[in-house]
């Protein structure tokens, strides 16, 4: 990993500055110990005096995690930098190695791909997906990035295919939701949960036999809550079409299509955007193609 600031502040010592571009006094003692500190190029020390316009850079490498298996296969990688990836996931695969996915899961898939490409570091997943659910994910290429990133506000959108036709076409909802039980993966709304907003808009309704009454949606998160969408659609009464835990069906209808948020590292900022290709829904593709 290598992270470049520009000194734009007056004279200071390296430590002082590093503080104050946001690194924690815990990642600044590991690169201390087991990185390397430049200042224009040059080796340098924490005592070292910066002045604006010098180019301070650190270096600092994480060990794989040799405990994930490795998967070779093709991901839709939409967004790449030195630091972050985009990628598209899709339905049917877990986002991290559980029990149950120990191989057919998104960060075994990644770190065939680190390897592949000469990345010597572990994959930390920003945002997480669940099994059912496709769309895009953010892949920070080290723990530093990932910490930064968690710092930042990430504008996410999703279109979800929900049964029935929703009384109110537009609107924002603040639910609280919480674990129904310990050891239950099954969330509801309940006075003891946290706070979960989710605001909604109806692109299209259907009237045919084959959607049964249905309603397309681009969902906007405000937070977020383990199955928030899948949660506050059914408490609505209109569940995410496909949804086994909280409506019916096995072929979940969600898909996060959009993300937006500020580099870490630049004042630029990152925008993906990828609509889900529903193979056997041509008259909804039709909406947003």
């Amino acid at each position: 990993m290598k992270i470049d600031y520009l000194v734009d502040t007056n004279e200071m010592m390296l430590k002082d500055f590093i503080l104050l571009k946001g690194v924690s006094r815990s990642f600044a003692r590991r690169v201390k110990l087991y990185g390397k500190m430049y200042i224009n190029g040059i080796d340098a020390k924490n005592f070292y005096l910066v002045k604006k316009g010098d180019l301070v850079t650190l270096e600092y490498s994480e060990a794989m995690n040799d405990e994930i298996v490795t998967v070779e296969a093709d991901l839709d990688i939409l967004y790449e930098d030195n630091h972050i990836m985009v990628i598209n996931k899709e339905r049917g695969i877990a986002s991290q190695p559980t029990r149950s996915h120990q191989s057919d899961n998104i960060i075994s898939l990644v770190k065939a791909y680190f390897i592949k490409k000469g990345i010597n570091s572990n994959i930390h997943l920003v945002n997480r997906l669940d099994f059912s659910t496709s769309g895009l994910l953010i892949v920070a290429k080290d723990g530093f990035t990932h910490n930064e990133l968690s710092k930042i506000e990430i504008e996410r959108k999703y279109l979800a295919l929900v049964e029935g036709h929703l009384e109110k076409k537009e609107d924002l909802i603040n639910l609280k939701i919480g674990r129904i039980e310990e050891g239950n993966i099954r969330r509801w709304v309940m006075d003891s949960g946290k706070e979960a907003i989710t605001s909604y808009k109806v692109l299209k309704e259907f009237h045919s036999k084959e959607y049964s009454d249905a309603s397309l949606v681009d969902i906007k998160l405000y937070t977020g809550r383990t199955h928030q969408i899948r949660v506050t659609f059914s408490y609505l009464g209109h569940p995410v079409i496909g949804d086994k835990l909280y409506g019916k069906g096995d072929d979940l209808m969600l898909h996060c299509y959009y993300l937006k948020f500020k580099d870490p590292y630049s004042d630029n900022y990152i925008e993906v955007e990828k609509k889900p290709n529903w193979q056997n829904y041509i008259e909804i593709n039709d909406v947003f193609l």
